[in-house]
């Protein structure tokens, strides 16, 4: 079974309406989770479950549902996810209807195996959504995760015509907070640009330094910064801002490009995804607060803003939110 084939089909089928699929079950601003345990899922998992129009974050396979006493109701059909699991060789090449053997070593194999969950709102029994518990504000969290870069060396400057990180310089660009459809708007899209800033050399070594617009390596990063940021929407509670889900065009068909020419991009950019929020979530722990706290709404800067001037001669390219010419 063909398993990574099938989803990437999926996942292709449902970027061609035009939107990013995965945005759909971000919406609460809210991880998936598993019901049962209270573990988020991870990686590609998380895509999957973001495809669905679930507001609802909780998830159950059918025994577990069984086993908590409540009951999937008639009908419903379940949303197919994955795990990786080493097994005995002989037992991965006996075969199987749900699983794929992704590589064989000695007696092992590892194996991706498919199994279905439940959405809580396809649950009767389920008890209602308990409230987001009281914590750090979203803008407070997007906060801990800019000082946790800048603890490393990042650089967040105001005033640029458009968001943008700039990796040779290791510095992330902004408008003023105001210049944004909404907070929400703002929060979304410095994550945005601190996952690109994540790929840094010195960090998690991603990026490729000479990337352009147009180029694989420029849409791989793209598709990638854009589902680690979805995912820390979730992680910190905050729902995607019109401007990310405007912007999504531009790169909707170098996207759809990738996935085509290899069934393992989405699962590699999941994985990638995965690790940039796990990095930026110890960053934002071990953060060191600035003296002047900038807020979303009027950012104190703590350094000189940036002024218009056209081509920056400086710096050759920019992982930017909307298409620009590459900076020469």
């Amino acid at each position: 079974m063909n398993i990574r084939q099938q989803i990437t089909d999926d996942i292709i089928k449902a970027m061609e309406a035009g939107t990013p699929p995965w945005r759909k079950g971000w919406t609460s601003g809210c991880l998936h989770f598993n019901a049962s345990t209270g573990k988020p899922y991870a990686g590609i998992n998380q895509v999957i479950l973001g495809m669905q129009a679930h507001t609802d974050p909780r998830w159950l396979t059918y025994k577990q549902a069984e086993a908590m006493g409540v009951h999937v109701r008639k009908g419903e059909h379940g949303t197919r996810i994955v795990k990786m699991v080493e097994v005995d060789r002989r037992k991965a090449e006996a075969g199987g209807e749900e699983q794929e053997t992704l590589g064989v070593e000695g007696g092992k194999a590892l194996v991706m195996k498919a199994y279905t969950v439940f959405n809580a709102s396809q649950i009767d029994g389920m008890a209602p959504l308990p409230e987001r518990e009281p914590g750090a504000e979203p803008s407070e969290a997007v906060d801990a995760v800019v000082w946790g870069l800048q603890d490393t060396g990042m650089k967040l400057n105001f005033g640029a015509g458009q968001p943008a990180y700039y990796p040779r310089s290791d510095e992330i660009r902004m408008p003023q907070a105001r210049d944004f459809h909404s907070v929400e708007d703002y929060q979304a899209t410095l994550l945005h640009e601190c996952a690109h800033a994540s790929g840094h050399p010195k960090r998690l070594a991603r990026l490729h330094m000479d990337a352009r617009f147009g180029s694989a390596e420029y849409a791989r990063e793209e598709l990638t910064a854009e589902l680690a940021s979805a995912m820390m929407g979730g992680v910190v509670g905050l729902p995607p801002g019109p401007s990310m889900i405007e912007q999504h065009a531009a790169y909707l068909s170098s996207w759809l490009d990738a996935l085509r020419r290899d069934k393992n991009e989405i699962f590699r950019a999941a994985a990638d995804a995965q690790k940039i929020c796990d990095y930026l979530s110890e960053r934002a722990l071990e953060a060191k607060p600035r003296r002047a706290k900038w807020g979303v709404m009027a950012p104190a800067m703590t350094r000189e803003p940036v002024t218009e001037s056209g081509d920056d001669q400086t710096e050759p390219v920019a992982f930017a939110r909307k298409p620009a010419q590459p900076r020469l």
